[in-house]
């Protein structure tokens, strides 16, 4: 499946992405470096809708289901939802006149879930080639 391929690229390029800003904010870079992971995540975002979509079409379900490597993909999925909430969590906490700055962390427990489970798969289908 193309949108699969696709989206584990973007999930490489969005993890780049997320160290070449903390390393430009750490060098004291310019401010634009903060944008830098908005291209990948929205493309993340997308692909992951659109298989989402095929899922609960059921074009995948039995593939999903099935086997520990389902069990996974199922928590990917989860830890997505729950990253997106905390994203727009954040991104309301922030916004306010005085802004909750700890909140901001908060999208970093359901990254981290996303990258485990996310390389794990990747791992698995580069390993069933």
């Amino acid at each position: 499946m193309w949108i699969r391929q696709f989206h584990r690229w973007l999930a490489v390029g969005f993890l780049a992405a997320v160290l070449i800003t903390v390393l430009g904010l750490a060098l004291s870079g310019p401010e634009w470096v903060v944008y830098l992971p908005l291209i990948p995540l929205a493309g993340l975002f997308l692909s992951g809708a659109l298989m989402l979509v095929k899922f609960v079409r059921g074009r995948s379900v039995a593939a999903a289901f099935g086997g520990s490597s389902g069990r996974i993909r199922q928590i990917h999925r989860w830890s997505a939802v729950i990253f997106v909430v905390a994203v727009v969590a954040t991104v309301i906490a922030l916004a306010q006149p005085e802004p909750i700055v700890w909140v901001s962390y908060l999208p970093l427990i359901p990254l981290a879930g996303l990258v485990l489970s996310g390389s794990v798969m990747l791992v698995r289908a580069r390993r069933g080639r």
